[in-house]
């Protein structure tokens, strides 16, 4: 049975209301950050992707031309990203993430955990579970309607299910999934980059 009219309209009014509650959640949260949100984000996006072009990054972010180069111009500024050539041509160069942008990663990942934790005081593992299940579904569904591919967190959600035994690929692969602050291994970057190129 697909989705009805007025089940879609109350989709929609959930969302605008998660996204403005997230607005002022992510305000509140960020305390005395150096860095705003989206320049963390931007982080953890190099983070879990690895070294990619301006125009890539843009794509992926949805951000514009002029405010992901202030972006970068900050992060760059702070020691968080450097740029490099592009091996495969160099009239363009790479931005890749720093160890001490790794480390604001880290930090940030872990902070922002412990505070969402305490938010879901009254929550259960299976609600959490649950809840984390739901929101990646329906992310999966915005993603496959756009034609585009997880840029960050839960690359497990797109899988298709397993029909035997783990592989030891498969088992290497699961011990970067659930851990959003960890970089990717070195074959997936190498297979993401030569995709985005």
């Amino acid at each position: 049975m697909p989705v009805s009219h007025d089940t879609a309209v109350e989709l929609v009014r959930d969302l605008l209301e998660l996204q403005r509650v997230m607005k002022r959640v992510t305000k509140t949260d960020a305390g005395q950050r150096r860095l705003n949100p989206t320049a963390i984000a931007l982080l953890y996006y190099l983070d879990s992707n690895g070294p990619r072009r301006a125009a890539v990054m843009a794509s992926d972010t949805g951000l514009g031309p002029s405010g992901l180069s202030r972006q970068l111009a900050v992060l760059e500024d702070e020691g968080h990203v450097e740029r490099t050539p592009d091996p495969d041509d160099g009239r363009a160069a790479l931005v890749a993430i720093t160890e001490r942008g790794r480390e604001q990663v880290r930090a940030v990942v872990e902070q922002d955990a412990q505070r969402l934790a305490a938010r879901l005081e009254g929550w259960d593992e299976d609600q959490a579970r649950a809840s984390r299940g739901a929101i990646n579904e329906i992310t999966t569904v915005f993603l496959d309607s756009l034609g585009a591919e997880r840029t960050t967190s839960c690359r497990e959600a797109r899988r298709p299910p397993r029909t035997g035994p783990a592989t030891a690929d498969e088992e290497h692969d699961g011990e970067h999934a659930e851990h959003p602050g960890s970089p990717r291994p070195p074959q997936h970057r190498d297979h993401e980059e030569e995709t985005a190129r």
